[in-house]
């Protein structure tokens, strides 16, 4: 299986690896990588990885998971198993991606703590983001006032930590998982992002140190989708600067 670089440095903008298999010339698995992999939603990282023998570049184009390993999609053949290559992340995009993931996180977590109401999908992009949440009355003054107060734990820049915990540790905190489905069965060993004095919750993807990197939430719009099921979309502007 991969080994995933970034779960431990979410930050890392390049690293080495080799060439473990190679399908149809250009599925690429490594024997360990920086690169998120679409999943739960958020989009995943692109980026290139450069051969070390002769300094040929392979862009990056999708990166998704599959039974364990990472999957690096390049756009053009010639990578061969045992090839040693260095990754270089597309920051950009990542980092818009770590600040929607995190804003993600701050919504579910205002809406949990103070209406009890868990998240049902999401999906995340660089032009934005879309959560869909249970909430018997669709009210609309309540769901701006949780926008609101979500930009507040923004602007008290809490540190964002991640750390793992015991499967039986997480059964034992309802607070702790915001989804309606829960935690797949069979993960023994929980991730958690950690905003600290807010909001725990399990997460295996990537995140910015601090709230007050996420900038400004901004509610584009709300659907109401039938019986308890609502939507909304929100988009991040003003990013502050980090040194």
């Amino acid at each position: 299986m991969t080994r995933m670089l970034y779960l431990n440095d979410m930050y890392m903008r390049e690293f080495e690896s080799k060439v473990a298999s190679v399908t149809n010339g250009k599925y690429v698995v490594l024997e360990d990588t920086a690169f998120y992999p679409k999943s739960g939603g958020v989009a995943g990282d692109a980026g290139s990885l450069i051969r070390e023998s002769d300094g040929k570049e392979f862009k990056v184009v999708f990166v998704g998971k599959f039974k364990g390993n990472i999957s690096h999609e390049v756009d053009a053949d010639g990578l061969e198993r045992g090839d040693k290559v260095k990754g270089i992340i597309d920051w950009d995009r990542r980092r818009m991606l770590m600040r929607y993931h995190t804003a993600a996180h701050v919504l579910s977590g205002i809406f949990w703590h103070e209406g009890r109401v868990k998240i049902s999908g999401n999906e995340i992009d660089l032009d934005g983001g879309r959560m869909d949440f249970t909430m018997e009355d669709f009210n609309r003054q309540v769901i701006e006032g949780y926008v609101e107060r979500s930009n507040e734990i923004v602007q008290r820049d809490l540190t964002v930590e991640t750390y793992c915990i015991s499967r039986d540790e997480l059964d034992q905190d309802p607070n702790l998982t915001k989804l309606v489905a829960g935690l797949p069965k069979g993960i023994e060993e929980v991730r958690i992002v950690d905003i600290k004095g807010f909001d725990r919750q399990p997460d295996g993807g990537c995140h910015v140190k601090s709230t007050g990197e996420i900038g400004v939430i901004r509610l584009i719009k709300m659907k109401n989708k039938g019986k308890s099921n609502r939507r909304l979309y929100f988009e991040l502007e003003e990013q502050r600067s980090v040194e």
